[in-house]
């Protein structure tokens, strides 16, 4: 979506941003190809490693011991696209510098599970670090996630599931040439949440969201949100099923909420009250026919109500 953020009335390519809703994305972004061929050596390694102590065998042990409790899950990805140096080969993608590197996908994932699967004192604790670099024709775009996560699962006899979420991040972005696109937003975030269990079909949710962010470079800027939400999910069988959501955002920011920062810390919402709610209903026909519906609402105080709905009608072949 375009932000007229000079107010000169001319799209620039810096006033553009990734729509956050549906109805506020009216443009795409097409990269197309130039005469300048530049020679690139392009190195790609994954690796996913998994321990799960309970496919050990322990003798005499009638109940299963600590160890056997836990579940670690370790994936890393690095691509990396470098600058070829005349007949020059290079094989190793952790060997790239600042100055012939011309993208870098780097992801980080770690994932220590207690219980896993089981509802019963279910914790993990999952580590991110994610890195992006893109050369465009108007330089280099670097982008940086760091995340620190909590998250804690317990249900109480059969019907009630408690839910509390907490998280650290550092989210980074710096360009080149546009100097409004650069922040480095630190996040903490707390998330209980409880859920009454109906059925195995039928289950309502009560939960709040406590959001702080800060900027440490530019304007630094500052949010404070609270998120108070219901939801709701109905199900029979693999036949049909209706979900639904209500939320309520107050939003206190200090700094310049028509900007890219603002845009980025607010995801797409406004200082001050705003509402969102959906529903989602799906529908088996057939065999091979699916139907599925789905309507989005949004309000805030300075904007009028903004409805999306959309029908899709799925077959398999």
């Amino acid at each position: 979506m375009w932000f007229d953020y000079n107010e000169n009335g001319i799209q620039e390519l810096e006033e553009f941003e990734i729509a956050q809703y549906q109805d506020q994305g009216k443009y795409i972004r097409v990269l197309l190809p130039n005469q300048v061929f530049i020679k690139t050596h392009q190195n790609r390694l994954s690796q996913t490693l998994t321990i799960n102590p309970k496919q050990l065998k322990v003798k005499n042990a009638e109940q299963p011991n600590f160890l056997t409790r836990l579940y670690n899950q370790t994936s890393y990805l690095i691509d990396r696209k470098a600058k070829r140096d005349g007949n020059n080969f290079n094989l190793n993608p952790f060997k790239g510098g600042s100055g012939n590197q011309l993208g870098l996908q780097l992801n980080f994932r770690n994932v220590l599970f207690f219980n896993r699967g089981k509802q019963h004192y279910t914790t993990s604790y999952t580590y991110l670090s994610n890195k992006l670099k893109n050369t465009l024709s108007f330089g280099f775009i670097e982008t940086s996630l760091k995340s620190h996560q909590l998250n804690f699962n317990h249900k109480i006899y059969t019907t009630w599931l408690i839910n509390v979420l907490g998280t650290h991040e550092n989210n980074e972005s710096f360009s080149e040439n546009f100097v409004s696109k650069n922040f480095n937003i630190n996040q903490n975030r707390l998330n209980p949440k409880i859920t009454y269990l109906v059925s195995d079909y039928v289950k309502f949710d009560a939960f709040y969201q406590y959001t702080a962010k800060e900027n440490t470079i530019g304007e630094m800027e500052t949010l404070e949100q609270q998120k108070y939400g219901l939801s709701f999910t109905l199900s029979n069988s693999q036949k049909a099923a209706l979900s639904g959501e209500l939320n309520f955002f107050s939003n206190t920011f200090k700094g310049n909420a028509n900007s890219p920062v603002g845009y980025q810390m607010m995801e797409g919402l406004q200082p001050g009250k705003n509402f969102t709610w959906n529903i989602l209903a799906q529908k088996k026909i057939t065999k091979f026919l699916d139907l599925n519906f789905s309507y989005f609402g949004r309000k805030t105080e300075t904007s009028k109500t903004v409805h999306t709905g959309s029908v899709q009608l799925k077959a398999y072949f």
